[in-house]
């Protein structure tokens, strides 16, 4: 004879069998996906960057990988960093060949960041969006082949508010409270400077799949 808790949890297995676990997002927290390109130049091999349009209220400037923001028609990430690429630098999907995903990226300040690496061909036919985009550039595989990038460590730490129960959680003390570090990679080149989010991503890339791009 079946008791209620056999039951329950019978009936909760199942519900659970319907549901794969997914990241726990913060109500902040959304998802993108870059591409970072792979091209071919007079130079030879090389990564293609953007610099963020001066008109842009967020992070103007900066210099990026092409990507944005997941929309409810992308199939997967994967579309999602081909539409922007599109979207952004003027190129059909016929010049866009996705080669396979790198580890993604969860920050605290609101992105979810699904990076891929890929290729462009018909570089001549970029007509990139100037309400997004200053200019792009590309950087030699053979220049990345042995830089030595600046590393910053970075501290993160909380701070309770004015209403904060102590009393219900005493070891929390007022005031900032360190948590955590990270590392900060900082490449310059020709006077750019590739750093943030972009440098993470393209410093994880050249650890990863160097002995891939420097045979």
């Amino acid at each position: 004879m079946e008791t209620n808790f056999t039951a329950l949890t019978r009936n909760l297995g199942q519900t659970l069998a319907q549901r794969p676990p997914q990241l726990a997002r913060m109500p902040h927290q959304w998802d993108a996906a870059v591409l970072l390109p792979l091209v071919e130049t007079k130079d030879g091999p090389g990564i293609l960057f953007e610099a963020r349009a001066q008109t842009l209220d967020w992070q103007p400037g900066d210099i990026c990988f092409p990507g944005g923001g997941y929309e409810c028609k992308d199939k997967n990430f994967a579309v999602t960093a081909s539409r922007e690429v599109q979207e952004e630098l003027g190129l059909p999907a016929a010049s866009i060949k996705i080669l396979g995903g790198l580890n993604y990226l969860v920050t605290y300040l609101g992105p979810i960041v699904h990076p891929y690496v890929g290729t462009l061909t018909d570089l001549d036919k970029i007509v990139f969006n100037k309400a997004e985009v200053d200019h792009v550039f590309t950087v030699r595989l053979a220049f990345l082949k042995d830089y030595q990038p600046r590393e910053v460590h970075m501290e993160s730490a909380t701070r309770a508010p004015e209403d904060f129960p102590y009393e219900l959680a005493p070891h929390v003390k007022p005031g900032w409270f360190k948590r955590a570090g990270y590392k900060i990679y900082f490449y310059q080149y020709e006077g750019h400077v590739i750093w943030g989010l972009t440098g993470r991503i393209l410093h994880s890339f050249l650890q990863h799949y160097g002995k891939d791009l420097f045979k």
